[in-house]
């Protein structure tokens, strides 16, 4: 059992040190999609205020020609709306117009990809696929070696006879428990 131990102990640790980046990404970008529901970790909304000259409250055809022409747009118009008789909205596949027909107030919304956690989060949800899925599956390969191989690396009171034991027990009791919950 000591050569067994040995054996693992070495391999815990080359693999260890191998897992640590790779734990870092799943772990960070897992506490941003686990808040979701509260923010976008993936993209930050941005606004920015400016004036054009007032297009006047004319028909909706006219209006919408007037405003894209004095907004100077250059990438492609996924819609328009006239929110009111005083409000005209542009819409792109990155954000948003809204201009004041009378005042030629402009406040231009956007998403700016936020730094560093974009990229966590796309390598943590596989949205890239076949070049990321074989990492994140040898990844999970040595997950699950390291949680094998250390359940024997520590003997005694706090090894798997004791404390340890006691520990990888309420781990499995933990998502046991709340899968039950969950179902009920």
């Amino acid at each position: 059992m000591d050569k067994f131990r040995k054996i693992c102990r070495w391999i815990h640790g080359e693999l260890g040190f191998l897992a640590v980046g790779l734990t870092l990404v799943y772990a960070i970008s897992g506490i941003a999609v686990n808040h979701a529901h509260h923010w976008d970790a993936n993209y930050a909304l941005t606004t920015e205020t400016f004036a054009i000259e007032a297009p006047g409250t004319g028909p909706t055809g006219e209006i919408q020609d007037l405003v894209v022409s004095r907004l100077n747009l250059q990438e492609p118009i996924k819609n328009t709306w006239r929110a009111s008789e005083s409000e005209f909205q542009v819409f792109l596949e990155n954000g948003q117009f809204d201009v004041n027909l009378v005042t030629g107030e402009v406040l231009k919304k956007g998403f700016k990809k936020r730094p560093l956690l974009f990229d966590l989060n796309f390598m943590h949800l596989n949205s890239g696929k076949a070049p990321w899925t074989g990492i994140a599956d040898a990844f999970a390969g040595i997950m699950i070696f390291l949680a094998l191989t250390g359940i024997f690396l520590v003997k005694g009171r706090r090894g798997l006879a004791g404390r340890g034991g006691l520990m990888m027990g309420l781990g499995f009791l933990l998502p046991i428990v709340y899968a039950i919950m969950l179902r009920s």
